[in-house]
This record gives C-alpha cells, sequence and structure tokens, in this order.
C-alpha cells in the first residue's frame, strides 16, 4: 500500500492550519492567565504580609498602652497606700489617663475616692492570686450609654487583696490613639472585647463581618480570609493575649482594607500582558501558516506507516516529493520496510521449521520436516541431508536430495557420499557453515553429487558430542556469495536438527530396552565428559542409601535407582565443549546448561514405564527454598525422591575433579550439606546422609569417592 502527500487545498492541511492556530493561541491564553494568577497571588500575599505587620502593631500598641496604664494604677496604689489615705487625689483631674479611683474592701463594697465610682472587680481564685503577686487585673464593664470603661484592680500595699484593694478607672482612648496612629491610611481597625463586642473602631464594618470573625476566632488565633460583600476586602485578624499580664480573657484585632487598593496594578499588567499575546499569536500564527505543509503532513504520512508496519504491514510505502529530509526519510522508510518485510518472513520460516524439527521424535519425520521447510529459511534450489555412518575404513554419508528439476519438477533422490578424514576434520571445526564450489572444496564429498551439480554448496555440520554426524546442504544453480546471515541461520537449523537426531536416537534406543539398558544409558551420559565418569552410578548408591535411612519402601527405593541412573540424562544435547570447558561459562552457555533437566524430562515423557522418575530428571536441581532450575520449585512442591538425588548429586560433584576445580575433601562436602540444609537441599534428605556418611568407614565408596 502507497501512502501519498496530501494537496495543498485538502480538508486535512486546512484543518491542520486551524488547529495549529488554536494550539498558538491557547498556550498564549493559558499563559497570560497564569501570569496574572502569578501577580494576583504575589499581590494578595504582599497585602496580607503588610496587614499582619499592621496587626501586629496595633496589638502591640494595645499591649503597651495597657502596660502604662497598669504601671498608673500600681502607682496610685502605692501612693494611696503610703499616705495612709485618699487625701490628695485632686490633682488627678489634671491626669486624663485617671477617671476615677475606688478602694473595695471586703464586706463593705467600693468606696469611690475620686471621680466617677467603680465597679466591684472579679474575686475568684486566680483574680485574687494573680492580684497577691503584684500585678494589675483588667477588667471591663459597659455602661449606661453602651460604651465599655476599663478598670484595674491593684492590691493595696500590705494588704492581702482579698481584704482590700485598689479600683481604677483607665481612659481606654488612650488606648485607641495609639491603635489610630499604628493603622496606614486605607485600612481600617476593629477591637472586640472577649465576648466579642467592640471596643473599638476606626470605621465601620460591612454588615456581617463581625459575625465571621466571630466564627473564626474561636477556632485559631490568628488568620486572613477575604471577604466579598458589598465590596471585596482582605481582612486579617489576631488574638491579643492579656491573661499572663492582666489575667484578662484574649481581645481581638481585625485589619481590613479594600482588595482594590492592593490589586490596582493587576489591571495595568492586564492591558501590557493582552497586547503582548497579541502580538505573539500573530507572529506565530504567520509562521504556523508558512511551515504546516512542510512540516505536518509529513510526519503524518511516517506515523500512519509506522502504525502500518507496526501492525504487520510491511507493504506499506511512503511518497512523499518535499525535495527536502521529509524525502529522505520516506525512502530510509521504505527501505527499512522492506528489510523488515524480509526479516520478518525468515523469521517466521525459522521458527516453523525449528518448531516442526523439534516437534518430531522419529528419524524419518525429522528429516523430511527438515527438507520441506528449509528453503523457506534460507532460498535455494536444492537441499540434501547426510547422515553419517562410519564402518570402521569409510565414512558414509546416507543421503536424501529434495529439489527442482531444470524442467521445474520437484524431484527427490536417496543415494550415498563419502567424505574423506580432512573434510570431516574441516567440517568440525567451522563456526558456521561453509561456502564451497564442488570444483574446489569437497571434491570426494560432492563428486556423487547427480548431474548437473550445483554451481555453489552451503554445507552445515551437524554435531553431536564433539562428533560430526551428517551434514546439511544446499545448492544453488548460479555461483552465489552467501551472506553472514545465510550462513548463520543455516547453522542455526542444523543445530537444532542435530539435536533433534540426537533425541531421536536416544527415543529409539529407550523404546528398545528394558529396565537392563538402564545402566548402559547412565553410562553413556557419564562418557560424554571424562569428568564425570561413574558419576550417575555413584549418585544411584548414595540416592538409594538415603531412601533406605529414611524408611522408604522397595518400590520407592527402585524409583531412586533408575532415576539416579538416568537423571542428567538431558546432558545427552549438551555440547563437550561446555561439559568440560575449565573456565566460567558464558550466559549462553549456563543457559544451555539448564535446559538439561527439561531436555532430560522430555527424553523420558514418551516411555510410560519411565513416567515415575520424570520428576526427579526435571526436579534435581531445585532447591528447597525456591531458588533452583528449572521452574523455581520449593518445599514439599519438588518430588521427594528428587530432593534426595539433589542431595546425591551435588555430594558426589563437590567430592570429583571436574575440569574447573579439584574434587573437595569429605569434611569440606559434609560441612556445605550442612550450611545448605533448609535452603538448596531438603533438610530431612540432607540430614540422613550426614548420618549415611558418619557410619561409614573412613568415607566408604558408597558414600564418597574423591
Amino acid at each position: 500500500m502507497t501512502l501519498k502527500l496530501p494537496s495543498r487545498q485538502s480538508r486535512f492541511g486546512r484543518r491542520m492550519l486551524w488547529i495549529l492556530f488554536l494550539c498558538v493561541v491557547t498556550p498564549g491564553i493559558l499563559l497570560g492567565y497564569l501570569s496574572l494568577r502569578r501577580v494576583d497571588a504575589k499581590l494578595r500575599d504582599d497585602a496580607l504580609r503588610r496587614m499582619r505587620h499592621q496587626t501586629h502593631e496595633v496589638a502591640l500598641s494595645i499591649h503597651n498602652g495597657l502596660g502604662f496604664l497598669e504601671e498608673k494604677g500600681l502607682f496610685l496604689a502605692a501612693l494611696i497606700d503610703s499616705s495612709a489615705g485618699p487625701a490628695g487625689l485632686e490633682w488627678l483631674s489634671k491626669n486624663r489617663l485617671v477617671l476615677g479611683v475606688s478602694s473595695f474592701r471586703r464586706g463593705v463594697g467600693p468606696e469611690t475616692l475620686y471621680g466617677k465610682p467603680c465597679p466591684p472587680p472579679p474575686t475568684d481564685s486566680g483574680s485574687l492570686a494573680h492580684l497577691a503577686a503584684g500585678k494589675g487585673l483588667l477588667y471591663l464593664d459597659r455602661g449606661a450609654g453602651g460604651t465599655f470603661r476599663g478598670f484595674i484592680a491593684c492590691a493595696m500595699r500590705g494588704t492581702p487583696p482579698d481584704r482590700e484593694m485598689l479600683l481604677v478607672e483607665v481612659n481606654l482612648e488612650y488606648i485607641w490613639e495609639e491603635v489610630r496612629d499604628a493603622i496606614p491610611p486605607l485600612s481600617e481597625a476593629v477591637i472586640l472585647s472577649p465576648d466579642g463586642e467592640i471596643l473599638f473602631a476606626t470605621g465601620a464594618a460591612p454588615p456581617g463581618l463581625l459575625e465571621r470573625i466571630g466564627q473564626i476566632r474561636g477556632k485559631t488565633h490568628l488568620g486572613e480570609f477575604e471577604w466579598e460583600k458589598p465590596d471585596p476586602l482582605l481582612v486579617f485578624h489576631a488574638m491579643v493575649f492579656l491573661k499572663p499580664s492582666l489575667h484578662s480573657e484574649p481581645w481581638t484585632v481585625a485589619v481590613f482594607q479594600p482588595r482594590s487598593a492592593s490589586f490596582g496594578a493587576v489591571g495595568r499588567f492586564t492591558r501590557i500582558l493582552f497586547l503582548v499575546s497579541l502580538l505573539v499569536v500573530f507572529s506565530a500564527a504567520l509562521f504556523a501558516i508558512v511551515q504546516v505543509r512542510r512540516n505536518v503532513a509529513p510526519l503524518e504520512l511516517l506515523e500512519e506507516g509506522t502504525r502500518r508496519i507496526s501492525g504487520g504491514d510491511f507493504e506499506s510505502r511512503i511518497e512523499i516529493g518535499s525535495g527536502d529530509e521529509f524525502e529522505e526519510l520516506a525512502q530510509s522508510f521504505n527501505g527499512m520496510a522492506d528489510r523488515l518485510g524480509r526479516e520478518f518472513r525468515v523469521q517466521e520460516a525459522l521458527g516453523k521449521t525449528v518448531q516442526a524439527i523439534l516437534g518430531e521424535t522419529d528419524r524419518e519425520r525429522i528429516v523430511r520436516a527438515l527438507l520441506d521447510n528449509v528453503a523457506s529459511v534460507v532460498p535455494c534450489d536444492c537441499a540434501a541431508l547426510s547422515l553419517l555412518e562410519t564402518d570402521g575404513t569409510e565414512n558414509v554419508a546416507d543421503t536424501r536430495i529434495r529439489g527442482e528439476s531444470s524442467a521445474g519438477r520437484e524431484e527427490s533422490a536417496c543415494l550415498t557420499m563419502h567424505l574423506r578424514q580432512d573434510e570431516i576434520d574441516r567440517l568440525k571445526s567451522a563456526k558456521t557453515s561453509v561456502a564451497a564450489e564442488p570444483d574446489r572444496e569437497f571434491r570426494e564429498y560432492l563428486s556423487h553429487w547427480p548431474l548437473p551439480r550445483p554451481e555453489t554448496f552451503l554445507l552445515s555440520p551437524l554435531v553431536s558430542h564433539g562428533e560430526l554426524t551428517g551434514v546439511l546442504l544446499l545448492g544453488h544453480r548460479k555461483a552465489c556469495v552467501p551472506g553472514g546471515n545465510v550462513l548463520v541461520r543455516l547453522r542455526q537449523i542444523a543445530d537444532q536438527t542435530a539435536i533433534a537426531l540426537s533425541r531421536a536416537r536416544l527415543v529409539d534406543e529407550l523404546n528398545e530396552n528394558d529396565l537392563g539398558t538402564l545402566q548402559a544409558f547412565s553410562r553413556a551420559v557419564d562418557t560424554n565428559s571424562p569428568w564425570t565418569a561413574g558419576h550417575s552410578q555413584r549418585v544411584t548408591a548414595l540416592a538409594m542409601e538415603i531412601g533406605r535411612e529414611l524408611g522408604l519402601p522397595a518400590r520407592e527405593i527402585d524409583v531412586l535407582h533408575r532415576g539416579g541412573l538416568l537423571h542428567d540424562i538431558g546432558k545427552l544435547g549438551i555440547p563437550p565443549a561446555i561439559l568440560d570447558k575449565p573456565g566460567k561459562l558464558t550466559e549462553e552457555e549456563f543457559a544451555v546448561i539448564r535446559r538439561h533437566p527439561s531436555s532430560g524430562a522430555e527424553i523420558l515423557r514418551p516411555i510410560p514405564s519411565l513416567g515415575k522418575i520424570i520428576p526427579i530428571v526435571e526436579q534435581h536441581h531445585e532447591r528447597f527454598d525456591g531458588s533452583g532450575y528449572p521452574v523455581g520449585l520449593a518445599g514439599e512442591a519438588i518430588s521427594l525422591n528428587a530432593r534426595i538425588v539433589a542431595v546425591a548429586d551435588v555430594a558426589d560433584a563437590l567430592s570429583t575433579d571436574r575440569p574447573y576445580r579439584p574434587g573437595w575433601p569429605q569434611e569440606k562436602v559434609l560441612s556445605y550439606l550442612l550450611e545448605n540444609s533448609g535452603r538448596q537441599f531438603d533438610p530431612s534428605a540432607a540430614a540422613a546422609f550426614l548420618r549415611v556418611a558418619e557410619r561409614a568407614d573412613n568415607g566408604s565408596p558408597a558414600v564418597f569417592q574423591v
């Protein structure tokens, strides 16, 4: 499918212009809105900060004024006491701070000494204790006209306050003057009594504002809020705590000012921002009109093409004639689509081929599946599989050929071919497949090919256990130089074929033998590497000893016997180069090793009579704590027989020499088993082995073979 660039007059192009225009306008409006919000928030924070400072100044003025008046009251109490009477108080008429003086005696009541009579003060225990400490006591009284009068009670020197005290009416106007001086222009203040009544206000408060302050002040001692009716106001309120100094409940100070007084600059900023935003939007719109067709439309095509390829449509192509980098990108995209399509088809065919090969356990079916599918992975004119059989004097290769004749008909043939020893050595040492011309290389081997012979052959060896077991051949009628990836893919198919044939041979042998052949199989497994000779027999003996120690019945001992012999049968598919490697295995090599339990189980699964030993083969590398392989089973989810064989397997492996380390002494092996009991090993199986080892005389061969 080909995607072409839309014309400039298409509805898609016009729609994209509008979208781009909106995408420019919307951010501009959003930026302006966010900027206004930030300026508004900044101005509001600054205004509240100033009002907080103003409220603090007002509270400080109240404290200072009341403190000064308290000093006057204490002075009068000391003066009257020292003069032994109220004589001479007429001079207070010249002092506007004191409006009246009365004495208060227990059982007598207030006695006016000067000015207006003073009402009695609170006489609770807290108030009397405060007076006894030599401090003044502030209390309020609403007068006949509804205005509040302020009084300070003081203890007379040398007389307990519960017997006699001096009451002084102070002029609160002195404090209100201090408050007026602390309030800047455009701001108003109101002072509330502990009961929420207005003590003083610089101006009229809006209806409902005082009720709102009264609701809030019971929850917090200071705070701010906005009042919207009738005009927006910013309000800050705080409590003036008088308890420590004058034993009075706190007063409340509220300072408020019109919101417009703080936000006048926002209007000017809004007008400037609008003009700047309009200019930016206009410039961006012009640029968008010029660039939209050159940028957006090609990108849309590339996105659509990518989506189609990700959905498996590798025939999708893009045509862009813009003459710039977008056209070059479209050409690169089309080339990438071609390569991806070819690679996807090859990988799909490779997967099907490998699946078809590994899905069979019969030799003839494996050969048929290989020859039917290999040409879909590596294109060729003919394919053949030679299976090598050495008769002692000659290396005979039974060869099956599949291909097309010059007339286009599919033909098959079976013939016998021969390989010289140098040709076998060349194939065994090859890292990948080998490209050869029949007149130059492998002349003896390829001379048996029926005429007309292909110009070029690709040979891929089938190696099992380090020995050449066959050759996969692909023929090309015309001379060619195959790429490296072709040779690698062909070798992958050959390796999987070698594994499948090796497994098929093993299954055939197992089907033909009874229980007496298990010993031979165990020896075949051990001889795969010179380092594991006798390993299966020793593991079997140890496992049976552990089973007897655990009191298992005879039928389970027999299962241990069979399973111990074949527990490593999956290693038949592992190349000796990995098994005998003296150094550390690579991740890929270790992954091959980790597959051998599963491979061994798969080998035995078609044999019903060996079904009971499959858990041993498949689980003997599982760990008791669940960190083993291939599945990660833990605890009793692992077969008991597999847990027993796991102990015996590790004990023998550690005590014998391996290419990567010498065998461990008996004491070190026993220590390892003890340390890993409950983690790698079943504690009961490990304990049983330790008891068996303890009874052995100096490491009996039934227990250790070092």
